[in-house]
């Protein structure tokens, strides 16, 4: 890929996103509803407004792109439609051809080979967090009957710390991981493997 719209950009992940892509050589543009937030200069850099939950806001924003990654997100635990409503319109202002990336939760599946102690703390991260799984759930289903090429990243409980360099995946999210995925991990696995045909129209797990 050679030009990467990053929509959310100006939250933590979004803005290592961002930093990820310019490091591979890609034109990024940083969509968010205040880019000026960003505080980032590089000459391969645009800035654009655009409102994530509406697709005609977004389609002028992600024109000419090949490729799309989406770092939306709730904060509250909360009920929010934020996942699946702005992933719907996100398909809908889709340049054609362009790939998708969506991050979602390692939270929304238990892996067959969780032991008892994993399996308990997951019951309790999906009673806690019940509201925006719910909603992420939703999201993959927009996903899956989309048509297009698209890929869910599902990262464990993410942090600030430094990354690894060297993040654990799943395909399908099939196999147990660590409990904490770096944010520098996450952005180095979803931009560096954005041309990936193995995880087209797949979900992947991801932790440090």
């Amino acid at each position: 890929m050679s030009s990467l719209a990053v929509v959310a950009a100006t939250g933590r992940t979004g803005r290592l996103l961002v930093e990820r892509g310019l490091a591979a050589g890609h034109e990024v543009t940083a969509i968010a509803r205040e880019p000026g937030n960003l505080d980032l200069d590089h000459p391969r850099l645009t800035r654009r407004a655009a409102d994530a939950l509406d697709p005609e806001s977004l389609r002028g924003a992600l024109a000419g792109h090949e490729a799309v990654v989406s770092a939306l997100g709730s904060t509250g635990r909360g009920p929010t439609t934020v996942y699946s409503a702005g992933t719907a319109a996100i398909v809908s202002a889709l340049p054609p051809g362009a790939r998708l990336v969506v991050l979602s939760s390692a939270g929304l599946a238990t892996p067959p080979d969780a032991g008892p102690g994993a399996r308990a703390v997951s019951r309790i991260l999906r009673w806690v967090l019940r509201h925006p799984y719910a909603d992420m759930a939703r999201m993959e289903k927009v996903l899956a009957s989309s048509g297009l090429a698209w890929t869910a990243v599902r990262p464990s409980g993410l942090t600030d710390r430094p990354g690894t360099g060297r993040p654990r995946v799943s395909l399908d999210a099939a196999e147990r991981l660590g409990p904490r995925t770096a944010r520098a991990d996450l952005a180095a696995y979803v931009v560096d493997h954005l041309d990936d045909p193995r995880i087209f129209g797949r979900v992947v797990a991801v932790s440090s």
